[in-house]
Order: structure tokens, then sequence, then C-alpha cells
């Protein structure tokens, strides 16, 4: 009997001890799989979006038309891709990953190429000598989909290829786009992710297979075949649990879940997790044997409970992310493993609602930020009237300056209290300018002057900012022609570059220190005493920021007791 008894209780042991192992294997492996699983959406959706991208240069759309009329044109025009540059431009800034982007190219592969670059500062230029190290562009049939990890060869970055033809008329290949994703695309969505020591990330791109360490992707230096793994079945369909033998020789687990066609996300399970913890395992062991049959019911009942309701609310609820349903749910934070998962999946769903709350916010500032002036609060139609009586009266009387002063003053009023245009014609600027020069010219008797050189008159219909260039010219006359007492004004419009304009207003006044240049540029001004109370130089520079970005902006040069430079660069633009 002692012996029987001893038997029986090695059985019950062994089969109690497997039945844990197992249920602790199914727990870890879908746990594992649902991580997976809601990682590779988030991946998917950035990389759908960065493939949208690359769309709308190789077909159908407004891009693709301007590429095909400007690579088939023998006699195209800078002006040609410029209107190319300015579309892909805009495609790049409406999609919604376009941080990821390092490189964008189109080329027609004889010679005619553009790029947008999301990091120009630490990018050797692209030419059309280094064109060519650009892998895959030197081939007018290369197609390729993520399928590996390379080194940009013009800079120090590593990033995943993505390549597509340009299709012209009739569906005919005349060029080719190369889109360069930063690798951060994928390891982004992976931080906080909650590996086990002895597990790895394995990143699968065509053929390529790559381990993801932190903020790294590396290669693995020699390659594996996966062998399919048949002890337990994945929860979701999509899901491959598979065997595998890595380059240090131990044989482990892996589950595997599809990012999208190509690219497949996978993460590694050592034996370690699946085996069972003594402080459980033994007691339910002692109890299995005086209770087989009653035990063996309450196990499968408590696990029941406790994984697989938990694992298909888990379930439920990254269904209703992929919908877009990213509020809370405090209902699967249990006291668990899974309660973990839960708890993640409710903090990615916050990151992703702050993250978008973000970028709407800073899309919504940027469209409607408004000139901080200080409007006339006078009714408009009683000032005109009374501004109109005096013009009048002026010119019975012969009194020609006051009627050319109150003409001008009237012009800028109505410009100031009617005229809502963010941006405007530069050669409209330039009209309000003279307005507002002409009073100071009577105010000042004839001692200052003010000349205008334009290179080319079509660069007057370029957009600027509203009052961008009245504060430059009222600093030139207050703080560099008034303390000299006589002075001369230089306003000269010229093309700088490829696509940009340079307008410079030179005075030669007392002129300026280097440090009074860097005060008035990051300092915060305590006001103009001018026409506009809150609109200084500073305020200037930072209303081209806004309206054309940092490249952008207004330079000061002086010499002290000679002359002093303002300088404002402009992209050359005909609409918003």
């Amino acid at each position: 009997m002692i012996i029987f008894a001893l038997l029986i209780a090695a059985l019950l042991s062994f089969f109690s001890y497997e039945l844990i192992s197992y249920y602790q294997r199914k727990t870890t492996i879908q746990a594992t799989e649902f991580n997976l699983q809601l990682v590779s959406h988030i991946i998917e959706q950035d990389l759908l979006n960065l493939s949208a991208l690359a769309m709308t240069s190789s077909t159908n759309s407004a891009t693709n038309t301007l590429l095909t009329d400007y690579f088939g044109s023998p006699q195209a025009k800078a002006r040609d891709a410029l209107n190319v540059f300015n579309s892909m431009q805009e495609d790049f800034r409406v999609n919604r990953s376009n941080s990821y982007v390092r490189r964008l190219i189109v080329t027609d592969n004889k010679g005619k190429f553009l790029q947008v670059d999301n990091s120009v500062s630490t990018s050797v230029p692209l030419t059309i000598h280094n064109i060519g190290q650009i892998t895959g562009l030197n081939n007018n049939e290369a197609v390729k989909e993520y399928d590996q990890v390379i080194k940009d060869p013009l800079s120090t970055s590593v990033g995943i290829p993505y390549i597509l033809p340009v299709y012209g008329e009739r569906a005919a290949r005349i060029g080719t786009v190369y889109l360069l994703v930063n690798t951060s695309v994928i390891t982004d969505k992976l931080k906080g992710y909650s590996l086990p020591e002895d597990s790895r990330l394995l990143l699968t791109l065509g053929d390529n297979h790559y381990q993801l360490i932190g903020d790294k992707v590396q290669d693995i230096g020699a390659p594996y075949e996966p062998i399919p793994y048949t002890d337990d079945e994945p929860v979701g369909p999509q899901t491959k649990l598979s065997t595998l033998r890595l380059e240090d020789g131990e044989q482990t687990i892996a589950v595997s879940y599809p990012v999208r066609s190509g690219v497949v996300l996978s993460q590694t399970l050592s034996g370690s997790q699946f085996a069972p913890k003594a402080s459980i395992w033994i007691p339910i062991m002692l109890g299995v044997c005086f209770m087989v049959l009653v035990l063996s019911g309450i196990i499968t009942i408590y696990l029941t409970r406790t994984i697989s309701l938990p694992v298909e609310k888990l379930k439920k609820r990254i269904d209703k992310i992929a919908q877009g349903n990213f509020l809370l749910d405090r209902n699967i934070e249990w006291n668990s493993e899974l309660g973990d998962v839960g708890r993640g999946i409710n903090r990615l769903s916050q990151d992703i609602t702050a993250l978008m709350d973000s970028r709407l916010a800073d899309e919504k500032q940027k469209q409607e930020l408004e000139y901080r002036m200080l409007q006339n609060q006078i009714n408009p139609h009683f000032l005109y009237n009374t501004l109109n009586s005096i013009k009048w009266m002026a010119t019975i009387q012969n009194a020609t300056g006051i009627a050319e002063m109150t003409t001008a003053l009237s012009r800028l009023l109505r410009s100031i209290a009617k005229d809502n245009r963010r941006l405007l014609p530069l050669k409209d600027e330039l009209k309000l300018l003279e307005d507002y020069f002409l009073i100071q010219k009577y105010r000042y008797g004839g001692t200052v002057s003010m000349e205008q050189t334009i290179s080319d008159e079509e660069l007057l219909s370029g957009l600027i900012p509203r009052f961008t260039l009245q504060p430059l010219v009222e600093n030139a006359i207050f703080h560099g022609i008034e303390p000299k007492g006589r002075g001369d004004i230089m306003i000269t419009v010229q093309k700088n570059g490829f696509a940009d304009i340079l307008v410079t207003i030179e005075d030669n006044g007392v002129g300026m220190q280097k440090e009074q240049i860097a005060k008035i540029l990051d300092a915060r001004e305590e006001g103009s005493t001018g026409l506009f109370e809150n609109v200084g130089l500073r305020s200037v520079n930072e209303r081209l920021h806004l309206a054309f970005g940092e490249p952008y902006g207004l330079s000061i040069e002086s010499e002290p007791g000679q002359y002093t430079q303002m300088k404002i660069l402009l992209p050359f633009l005909l609409k918003e």
C-alpha cells in the first residue's frame, strides 16, 4: 500500500506539475500574443501612412500628375520643379507619420530628381554626383517594400527603404520613388514594452532578420529558419508559434505577429518562463494527492475565470482600440499578469490620445494664430469721413502736404481695420510702407529719404505677413537716423537661391552693437512707440517663423556709426 500510494502520489504530482506548466505556458503565450498584436496595430498605421505618402508621388494624385509633366518635358523649367516640390512638401506636411521620414526622393533616373529631407542638418546634400550612392535608385526596375534595414550613405542614420515606380501616361514607368523611413517608426512603439529578462524581440523584414534592443535594430548574423510549434494553439488566426535556434545554439519558442506584408514582429520565450513556481505547484500537488477529482474541477474553473475570460476581455478591448475607441477601461486592470497587460493597454490608449490631441493643438495654433496688434477702437466710418473732410479742406486751402498726409493715414487705418489677410503680396506691403513713410517724411521735414530697388517685378507677387516691413523702417528711422539727424533708407528686393526672396532694409544711421542685436532678437521687447505698440523686430521674426518655418526669418547686421542692414528671408509663395 505504501508503494502503491507512492506511485499514485508520484503520478498525481507529475500530472499536477504538467497541468500547471501547460496553463502557465498558455498564459505566457497569450499575453505575449496580445502585446505583439497591440503594438503591431500601432506600427501598421504608421507604415500605412508612410506607404500612402510614397503612393502620392507614384500614381493617381496631383503630385504624380505634376511629376509626369516635369519628367516628360525636355524643356522643363525651374518653375515646374518648384511646383512639384511644393506639392511633395504639402503631401509630406499633411501626413500624420511624417516625423519618421528620413528622406523622400523622386527621380526619373536620367538626371532629374527632387528631395524632401526631414533632417537636412545631419545629411550630406543630395547632388547629381552622389545620388548614385542611394541603393535602389540606380536600378530602374527596383521595387522594395520594407524588406531590409540599410545605412543612409549620405548621413550616419539607418532606415528602412520603400521603393516604388513612378507611373506616367498609360501606366508606363517614368521614374522611381525612394522613401527612407527611420527605424524609430518601430522602436518608438516598443518603449515601455514589458519584455522578460530571458526574451528577445525580433523583427523580420522580407528575408532579413533583426533583433530589437532599445532604440537600435541590430542585424542577426546567422540566419534561422522557424519550425512550426504545434504543442499550443494561438488565440488569433494571424499569430504564429514556432521554434527557433539562434546563433548561440539555444532553442526557444517564438510568438510572431505580422505587422503587414513582409514585416513580422516576434518575441522569444525561454523555458524558464514556462516552469511553474514551487510555491504554487507544491501545495497543489499535495492537495491533488487527496482530492484528485474535486481539485481537478476546481482548477479548471479557476483557470477559466482567471485566464480565458480576461483574455477574451482583452481581445475585445484591443478590437475597440483598432476601431478608434481610446477610452480607458478600468475593468481590465486585474491584480495579475493579464492585469498588467490591461494597464499597459490603457497606458498606450492614453499616450495615443495625448499624441493626437497634441498634434491637433499644434495645427490649430498655427492656423488660428492672430497678430498681437491693437487696432483703433474709433468708429471706422466716422474716422474715414473726418479724414476725408480734412483732406478736402486742405486741398481747397492749397495745403497739399496736409492732404497727402491725411490720404496716407486714411489708407493705413483702412488697411488696419478692414484688411484681414494673414499674408498679402509684397507689392501691397510696399504700398502700405510708402503711405507710412510719407507721414514720417513730413514729420521729419525732409531729413530722411527712402529708395526702393526691385531686381525682378515678378518677386512682388510673393506673399509676406502683413505689417512686416513697417516696423523695420520705423526702427531704422527712430533708432538709426533720428539720433544722427539725417539719413537715407534703401530697400532692396531680390531673389535668393532657388526659390526664396531676400528683402534688405539698410540705413546709414548710428548703427548698433552686437549685444544690442542679440537683445533685440532674443529678449522679449518692452514695446514699440510707433504705429503699433506691440509689433517690434522680435515680433516680426516670430511671425515669419510661424508663417514659413525655421529657415526663414529676420537677421540683422550693423556697424556702429556707419550702417544697419535688416534682412528678411521669405519663400516665394503665390498662395497660402
